[in-house]
């Protein structure tokens, strides 16, 4: 076991930023991917906008503006009222994550192992600061501290006025799980097999979750648990403050989806091709919904309604409560990201290049 690496700037005065109205990946700092606007009946694409390379990323919805990146390292921001582009910001790689948007900036990774903060006004960078590998996640911005990992297994907090890092925690292998806190600390896995859950003051490891298999899904948080998949098959409930299992759920393939949670179930996807329905208090499955190829998005619920995206390059839109179909869209590109719900519209990025606004 790896000893915390723990880097410790001084007192950092925050100048109000826990106040700040923050807008990130899945909706909040607990991955929830919970939004208040469904929709149940597709009518029509609304517009689509050509980036010009793969859409990996999420994207996050802010003051009328959708914010996301491509695998040619721009960050865009994009006119929610017709697709116009306002700006776009050139890192130096791909972006794998979504941004993080409060006051006034845009946070965002790039696989040049930099950290940058984007006025998101102008389009211009404020700070950067270069870490020692790869940033495939998305940050969490609670409090005015940025927490991100990278493929070199640090896990950073980082002050998101000045752009200094506060402290940095080392696991034992590449971070590709974007992550979430609560309670005091933040949770994130690693292509160890491990859930770990470090404290957010100081950078201190509290526990550690061993699964069998690599960790690329998100975790995400809800009442006294974090829900984790894992490419093992399993997906864990894992009590949030001893860092032991609950149960657990064995699906027919990898899950590299992020869950979600309505209270009562929790629903994923698999590389088995199956998006899941479990029921938390028996551990059975509801329904499972089958779909032709790997489920690696994350799922987001809005309404009654479950959306995910595929490899088999299909949005698709299930009724929460039978495990049917409602309606898919198809693009001409593998959907690997979160979709985002607001004012009833669904907006989400397929590797075809496109970023969509369904209606």
């Amino acid at each position: 076991m790896r000893k915390t690496a723990l880097v410790v700037l001084g007192a950092l005065v925050l100048s109000g930023c826990g106040a700040a109205k923050v807008n990130m990946y899945r909706a909040d700092a607990h991955n929830s991917g919970i939004y208040s606007d469904g929709i149940s009946k597709l009518n029509s694409l609304q517009w689509k906008f050509n980036s010009k390379n793969e859409i990996k990323t999420s994207a996050v919805i802010s003051d009328d503006i959708g914010y996301f990146g491509n695998q040619n390292g721009f960050l865009f921001a994009v006119s929610l009222k017709n697709g116009s582009e306002k700006w776009r910001f050139k890192t130096g790689g791909p972006i794998g994550g979504a941004p993080a948007i409060s006051d006034g900036k845009a946070y965002v990774g790039s696989h040049d192992g930099s950290l940058y903060a984007v006025d998101i006004n102008t389009g211009q960078q404020v700070w950067s600061l270069r870490t020692g590998g790869s940033i495939t996640t998305s940050p969490t911005l609670v409090d005015g501290i940025l927490y991100i990992g990278n493929i070199a297994g640090e896990l950073y907090a980082v002050d998101s006025v000045s752009g200094r890092e506060r402290w940095k925690y080392m696991a034992d292998a590449p971070i590709y799980s974007s992550p979430a806190a609560a309670e005091g600390l933040v949770f994130f896995g690693a292509d160890d097999g491990h859930l770990y859950a470090v404290k957010t003051d100081s950078g201190n490891e509290q526990w550690r979750f061993a699964t069998a298999g690599k960790i690329h899904a998100d975790p995400v948080v809800n009442g006294e648990h974090v829900y984790i998949g894992s490419q093992d098959g399993r997906l864990y409930a894992v009590d949030l403050k001893l860092g032991q299992q609950s149960w657990r759920y064995r699906a027919a393939g990898p899950i590299n989806s992020t869950a979600v949670i309505d209270g009562k179930t929790v629903y994923f996807g698999s590389q088995d091709g199956h998006l899941y329905a479990i029921d938390i208090k028996t551990q059975r499955p509801k329904w499972k919904y089958r779909t032709r190829d790997w489920l690696n998005g994350a799922t987001v619920l809005a309404d009654g309604m479950v959306y995910i995206g595929g490899y088999d390059k299909k949005l698709h839109a299930v009724n929460a409560s039978t495990g049917t179909l409602a309606w898919s869209f198809a693009t001409q590109g593998a959907i690997t990201n979160s979709p985002v719900l607001e004012s009833d519209r669904i907006y989400f990025g397929s590797t075809d290049g496109f970023f969509y606004a369904l209606r």
